[in-house]
């Protein structure tokens, strides 16, 4: 019963949260709609960009991961923490 619970609590929390990150969405667009679709499409990549550019060796996982959860803004922030974390191949000498 207890997994049951668990699990219902997550769902539910997963729900609100992806409501809450589409009403951000949902605003920010429409209180700046020249601006709004252009920081969008700018900023979803930003965590892909930064593994590419670190040589981040999970370069792969975060593409993924951004591109399945990056639409959450939670998902987002994840990911780029991901993406800045020193897991990097050693510089060459």
């Amino acid at each position: 019963m207890r997994i049951i619970a668990t699990s219902l609590a997550q769902a539910l929390a997963i729900v609100l949260g992806a409501e809450l990150c589409w009403s951000l969405f949902v605003y920010f667009v429409e209180a700046y709609p020249d601006f709004g679709p252009l920081a969008v499409l700018l900023l979803y990549p930003l965590p892909i960009g930064v593994a590419a550019l670190r040589k981040h060796n999970a370069l792969l996982d975060i593409l993924i991961a951004n591109l399945w959860l990056g639409w959450t803004v939670i998902g987002w922030f994840v990911v780029l923490i991901w993406a800045c974390n020193w897991d990097v191949e050693p510089a060459a000498e």
